[in-house]
C-alpha cells in the first residue's frame, strides 16, 4: 500500500517535464531533421513625449550700418558791383567757406536715415560769420527717416522733394550752390527741402512716381519762397515770416503764419536722358490768429530734362534745360482780409551744359532768367555762371568759376548786379 503514491508521484513528474509539441511547415515535413523557426525579438519604440527636443538656431543679428557724408569748400572771390551813383557801397572780396557735414544710416534691408547739418557761408555774398560760440549760422539739412519695401518709400522728417530742384551744371557747384548766383535761380523756380513727407513708389525700373507734403510755418520750407507778392514791408511773404528770427527771445519766425503745401511729381531716370515734371500746390495763411482775413492760393508747374551723351570711353556731353511757371493771388499790402484781383506771375527758364573731357574734369557753363510781375512792378533777374573742375584726388578737386548777376526793375534808370571770380578747393565725403 506504500508504493501507489510514489507511482503516482513519478507519473505527475514525468508529464511535467516532457517537451514541448513542436509544429513542422508542410514543405519541410519529410525532412529527417526539423529546425523550430526563431521568433523575432520586437525593438522598442522610443517614447515621442521623452524624446530631446533638437534647440533652436541663434537668432541672425540685423545688419547696421552707419557712415559719414558731405563737403568742406572754401576759397577766394573777387567781386565788382554795378549800383546806382547814389549808392556808396564798396566791393568786398572775401575769402569764403561753407561745410556740411552729416551721418546716415540703416538697419536691415528697408530702413535708412540722416542728419545733416550746415556752416553757412555767410549770406547770399558769401561774407562770412562769426567763428566764436554760438554766433556761427548753423543750417539744418537733411533730418529723416525712410523706410522702403517692394518699390515703395516714405521718408519723414526734414526731407528733400527730388523732383523739386533743377538740373544744374556740375562744374558750377564749387561752393555747394549756396551763393547767390547759383542758390537763387533754384529756389525762385521751386527747390523744397524742410518739414514734411515724401511718398514714391517705382511704377517701371525707370519711372517713378512721388508725392511731397508739408504742414508748417512758411520758415519751415523753401519751397514757399517762389509765392509772391507784397506784404508790408516785404516784398515775398517768406521775408515776413522770416524777419522775426533773431529779434524775439525764441529766436523763432512769426508763427502767425501757416502754410499747407503738396506737390505729386513723375520722375524718369535712365542711361543717356533724366527728366522731371511736378506740380506745386499751396494755400499760405498770413493771419492764424483770425479767421476773417484771406489766404494766398496758387500753383507752381516745373519740368525739366538732362541728356548724357557719351563722346568717349572717358569723355561725356550733358545738356539740360528746366522751366516754371507759378502763380498766385495777391492780398492787400497793408490789410491781409482783402484779396487784390490781380494775380502774381513769374516764369523761369534755366538751362545749360556740361562738357567732360577726361572723366570728372570738364567745364559747364548755365544761365537762368527769372521773369515776374505784380501791380506795379515787373522784375527781370539775370544769372550767368561759367566754371571748370579739375579733380586732383577722387575726393578733393579745385575749380573757378566766373559769375555774373543783372537786376532789371520798371521805372528803374539802371541795372543793378554783381559780377564775382571764384576760386575753391572742395573736399567731398561721399
Amino acid at each position: 500500500m506504500r508504493a501507489l503514491p510514489f507511482v503516482i508521484v513519478l507519473a505527475s513528474s514525468t508529464a511535467l517535464a516532457s517537451p514541448p509539441e513542436i509544429n513542422f511547415d508542410a514543405d519541410t515535413a519529410d525532412s529527417p531533421i526539423q529546425t523550430p523557426t526563431p521568433t523575432p525579438t520586437p525593438t522598442p519604440t522610443p517614447d515621442a513625449t521623452t524624446a530631446p527636443t533638437p534647440e533652436a538656431p541663434p537668432p541672425t543679428p540685423r545688419r547696421k550700418w552707419v557712415e559719414l557724408y558731405g563737403a568742406i569748400a572754401g576759397g577766394l572771390e573777387y567781386e565788382t558791383l554795378q549800383e546806382p551813383s547814389t549808392n556808396k557801397t564798396q566791393a568786398q572780396h572775401p575769402t569764403v567757406a561753407i561745410s556740411r557735414l552729416g551721418v546716415r544710416g540703416g538697419f536691415g534691408d528697408h530702413i535708412t536715415f540722416a542728419s545733416e547739418f550746415e556752416a553757412s557761408i555767410g549770406g547770399p555774398m558769401g561774407y562770412g560769420t562769426s567763428v566764436w560760440e554760438g554766433e556761427a549760422a548753423i543750417a539744418v539739412w537733411d533730418q529723416f527717416v525712410r523706410y522702403q519695401r517692394d518699390g515703395f518709400a516714405v521718408s519723414v522728417g526734414r526731407i528733400e522733394d527730388p523732383a523739386s530742384f533743377d538740373f544744374f551744371s556740375e562744374h558750377i557747384a564749387d561752393l555747394l550752390l549756396a551763393d547767390e548766383y547759383t542758390e537763387y535761380p533754384l529756389l525762385y523756380s521751386g527747390a523744397d527741402r524742410g518739414n514734411g513727407m515724401y511718398a514714391s513708389y517705382d511704377l517701371t525700373k525707370n519711372l517713378t512716381a512721388g508725392v511731397t507734403f508739408h504742414s508748417t510755418n512758411p520758415t519751415g520750407i523753401t519751397g514757399s519762397l517762389v509765392i509772391g507778392g507784397k506784404l508790408a514791408p516785404f516784398d515775398r511773404p517768406f521775408y515776413l515770416a522770416s524777419a522775426q528770427v533773431g529779434v524775439t527771445s525764441g529766436n523763432l519766425p512769426d508763427q502767425n503764419l501757416h502754410i499747407y503745401f503738396g506737390s505729386p511729381s513723375l520722375i524718369w531716370h535712365s542711361e543717356y536722358l533724366d527728366a522731371q515734371a511736378e506740380i506745386q500746390m499751396y494755400s499760405l495763411d498770413t493771419q492764424v490768429s483770425t479767421t476773417d482775413d484771406q489766404t494766398i492760393r496758387g500753383y507752381n508747374l516745373r519740368a525739366g530734362a538732362r541728356a548724357k551723351l557719351p563722346l568717349s570711353p572717358n569723355s561725356k556731353l550733358a545738356p539740360f534745360i528746366n522751366v516754371s511757371r507759378n502763380l498766385n493771388e495777391i492780398l492787400d499790402p497793408t490789410d491781409e482780409k482783402y484779396r487784390l484781383p490781380d494775380l502774381y506771375h513769374s516764369f523761369e527758364i534755366a538751362g545749360g551744359v556740361d562738357f567732360d573731357y577726361y572723366k570728372r574734369n570738364g567745364i559747364g557753363i548755365e544761365y537762368a532768367l527769372v521773369d515776374s510781375s505784380q501791380p506795379g512792378q515787373h522784375e527781370l533777374q539775370h544769372f550767368v555762371n561759367l566754371g571748370t573742375t579739375y579733380w586732383i584726388e577722387p575726393e578733393l578737386s579745385i575749380g573757378l568759376r566766373a559769375a555774373l548777376y543783372a537786376d532789371q526793375v520798371s521805372g528803374a534808370t539802371i541795372t543793378t548786379g554783381e559780377r564775382s571770380l571764384f576760386v575753391t578747393a572742395r573736399l567731398t565725403l561721399d
